[in-house]
């Protein structure tokens, strides 16, 4: 890929393992480090550099990527955007910002590469997930069928999470609520984990999970999703939403009064 890469971090350390696992996923790219947002900016607006995909820490000294990504926007109005945060709260604000893609720290080459590939192929996604009214799992148009209710409602709270991993303490306490947390739990948990991994497998989708040591999450980048559609403002996800989100799992209905607000008061 010859492209040129904007990477702004104020941490020198971050910056320098951004730079070095974009490196790693795009070769023969250009990448332009910056720890200073402005200096960052001042390059763009004078011409100096005109990356083809931003990647923008978002919690900064003295700016935030969301503030910078604004600013880029209007020297750039085509630019890609990808944030790279540890703060997976601001998911929702990023996609309002029309970002690419949303990466958690510590990012890697293999997360930058999918970023890219999602980017530049412009090809579709088979899975399509449908989150407004009940939630429900389509594969090239087929419904596609769960062998337990808890693994699909798992595969719900990981699409709402926006890509941010989940330890098992934390789908426990999202899937049973009411029970205390024990060994018998994580074991029940982790038959549901396996189980909506076979389930993804069986239609070769399995690299939608991002999967690491006791945690789990979703490559976004790898399902169509109504509501990262909406995220987004895309127009036509907004018209369709009509105050219904995941209507079948209580946990999301502080999500659904949320969007309410946002989208049709």
């Amino acid at each position: 890929m010859k492209y040129t890469f904007l990477a702004v971090d104020d941490e020198a350390l971050a910056l320098a393992d951004l730079t070095a696992s974009l490196k790693e996923a795009a070769p023969d790219g250009t990448i332009c480090p910056y720890t200073s947002p402005s200096a960052a900016l001042e390059a763009v607006q004078r011409g100096e550099i005109r990356p083809d995909v931003a990647f923008l820490d978002i919690q900064m000294r003295d700016w935030t990527g969301l503030r910078l990504a604004g600013e880029l926007r209007r020297v750039l109005p085509q630019l890609e955007i990808v944030f790279v945060t540890a703060y997976p709260q601001y998911a929702l604000e990023s996609y309002s910002l029309h970002a690419r893609g949303y990466l958690i720290k510590p990012v890697t080459a293999q997360a930058v590469r999918a970023e890219l590939n999602n980017i530049f192929s412009g090809t579709a996604v088979p899975l399509s997930v449908k989150c407004f009214g009940n939630f429900e799992v389509f594969y090239s148009g087929k419904p596609l069928k769960f062998s337990r209710a808890k693994s699909k409602e798992l595969f719900a709270y990981l699409i709402y999470r926006c890509g941010a991993t989940c330890s098992v303490k934390e789908i426990a306490a999202v899937l049973f609520e009411d029970r205390e947390y024990d060994s018998t739990l994580k074991n029940q948990t982790q038959t549901f984990k396996s189980d909506l991994l076979k389930t993804l497998r069986s239609v070769d989708c399995e690299d939608v999970l991002i999967k690491g040591h006791n945690v789990l999450g979703v490559a976004v980048e790898k399902v169509d999703c109504d509501y990262y559609h909406l995220l987004r403002g895309d127009t036509h996800a907004i018209g369709a939403f009509m105050g219904e989100f995941m209507a079948q799992y209580s946990w999301a209905e502080p999500a659904t009064a949320a969007l309410f607000y946002k989208y049709l008061q």
